[in-house]
């Protein structure tokens, strides 16, 4: 089950629409039992109203020049080739410091990595085992587990990113089951359900 600080870190790929279905359900879910996420979700919706109100930033332009030109002129030094090595370095660090306040009006979001999540199941009598999910597109070539040794279990390592996933297995390219060892479980639409993966971020 997420706690309040897993849905903190989802809420603004949740009011920028970037969820999937699965997320969107759960997250919504535990903000209609959670008043202090849905106080934070309201904030959250002010303040993307306020930033949309603002004007858009503009290219700098020539901003790096004027930085340069505005420095006092480096110490004489025997090589000749210092003064550019300098007024490189400092242009290099205005592109970079510009990078972090005009790329994104939050800075950098939580859950930008991958995170490396391993499933295991238990199938005895199964010739293959592959886990599909919205991760994959439900396709079965994408992810085959590998079976381990004679006890029945199939494990697969999967590079995923933050966020919470709907996932299952397909036996022999044709049985369906979930995840017995999963946390949660949703309706998958045609009576049956689907495991739940949270992936932390």
């Amino acid at each position: 089950m997420l706690n309040c600080k897993d849905i903190e870190l989802l809420l603004q790929d949740y009011l920028d629409g970037y969820l999937l279905a699965s997320q969107r359900e759960v997250l919504e879910e535990h903000i209609g039992e959670c008043p202090s996420c849905r106080v934070l979700l309201t904030e959250m919706r002010r303040l993307d109203s306020e930033f949309d109100g603002m004007p858009e930033i503009g290219d700098p332009g020539d901003l790096g020049d004027r930085i340069l030109g505005a420095l006092p002129p480096p110490p004489a030094v025997s090589h000749g080739n210092a003064r550019h090595y300098v007024g490189g370095l400092l242009a290099a660090m205005v592109v970079v410091a510009l990078g972090f306040l005009v790329g994104t009006r939050y800075g950098m979001k939580a859950g930008d990595g991958f995170r490396e999540i391993e499933i295991a199941f238990v199938a005895p009598s199964a010739t293959s085992v592959a886990v599909v999910g919205d991760f994959n597109g439900w396709d079965p070539g994408r992810h085959g587990m590998e079976r381990l040794g004679e006890n029945g279990v199939w494990r697969v390592k999967l590079r995923l990113s933050p966020g919470v996933y709907e996932y299952g297995f397909i036996i022999d390219g044709e049985d369906w089951a979930k995840d017995p060892a999963a946390e949660r479980f949703l309706a998958d639409g045609f009576g049956g359900e689907n495991s739940v993966l949270f992936v932390e971020g």
